[in-house]
């Protein structure tokens, strides 16, 4: 059993399931409710836990009600949540999420400017005995300390990167994979061909990069040829923390030292998964589930 750490943002998402998604102003009414852990670092936990891999999250949260709660939903998925900072005055991360028949989401999000930033409470000792880190890019300085320190440790590791606040570009350069988002890839290259911004990070930088892109699939460069990996055809009903438990799968695909097609083709699949069940991040599928899929 691998152990693999995950550093980054935690929320409580609040998930209503619509009919439609709304078009302007007005009172509607949900279909159905669930409250989740979110968060790209957190969700991917989760999904860590639920492959059958010890998962660890780092991150900060208010000390307040939604914390605290927080804390306890990612204890009763089997995250470690021992080097979790509550930090008192301050407000958690929340998110109401729509989703609508077909899985598409409407997010919004609540982040507080005023949650202590400094990363330096995160010590060589978090990271000591894992197999992997895995970071998103919402605590940017959180991020860069831990693979700073991955790296001094000889740890693998991988970036969820997604939309974020400042310049990842120096993060990038510290991680061993990059898996960005397709908004992500277009911010940090300022290109819109994927191809092209592949092959620009690969040559400036010595990560290796991927991108997901829905239901077209995922891409990676080999050889300096574009790869694809299809999605999986799901009825989707949920695509709310597909991205991060992708992410989850991916890092436990490599501390199982699978290949990168490999790990592609594994991490697609726990997303799609994930897709077929409403709720979040509490879709993410188990071990079992993923491969019965993979054998049938």
């Amino acid at each position: 059993m691998a152990k693999i750490v995950c550093v980054g943002m935690a929320c409580l998402d609040y998930l209503f399931r619509v009919s439609t998604l709304p078009g302007g102003g007005g009172k509607f009414f949900a279909e159905d409710y669930r409250a989740a852990p979110g968060g790209p670092a957190a969700a991917a936990g989760i999904a860590v836990a639920a492959l059958g891999h010890e998962a660890r999250f780092i991150g900060r949260l208010g000390d307040d009600q939604v914390g605290r709660d927080l804390v306890v939903h990612l204890r009763k998925r089997g995250v470690d949540v021992s080097a979790v900072r509550l930090i008192d005055g301050h407000t958690s991360q929340v998110s109401s999420v729509l989703i609508d028949h077909t899985g598409e989401r409407m997010i919004v999000n609540y982040s507080s400017s005023a949650l202590d930033p400094d990363p330096h409470w995160i010590e060589k000792g978090h990271l000591a005995d894992a197999d992997f880190l895995l970071t998103d890019v919402r605590w940017p300085e959180g991020a860069g300390r831990a693979l700073k320190l991955a790296r001094e440790l000889g740890i693998p590791s991988l970036i969820d990167a997604d939309i974020a606040p400042v310049d990842i570009s120096g993060l990038i350069d510290l991680a061993t994979y990059t898996i960005f988002s397709e908004r992500g890839l277009e911010m940090v290259s300022g290109q819109k061909d994927l191809h092209a911004s592949l092959a620009l990070i690969s040559s400036s930088s010595p990560t290796w990069p991927a991108v997901t892109a829905g239901e077209k699939g995922s891409y990676w460069l080999e050889q300096g040829g574009l790869q694809r990996c299809p999605a999986e055809m799901v009825e989707a009903v949920d695509t709310c923390g597909a991205g991060d438990v992708f992410h989850g799968g991916f890092a436990v695909a490599k501390a199982e030292h699978k290949s990168v097609a490999e790990a592609m083709h594994f991490a697609g699949v726990v997303a799609a998964l994930k897709c077929q069940t409403f709720g979040g991040s509490l879709g993410a599928p188990e071990r079992s589930a993923v491969d019965g899929y993979m054998s049938g």
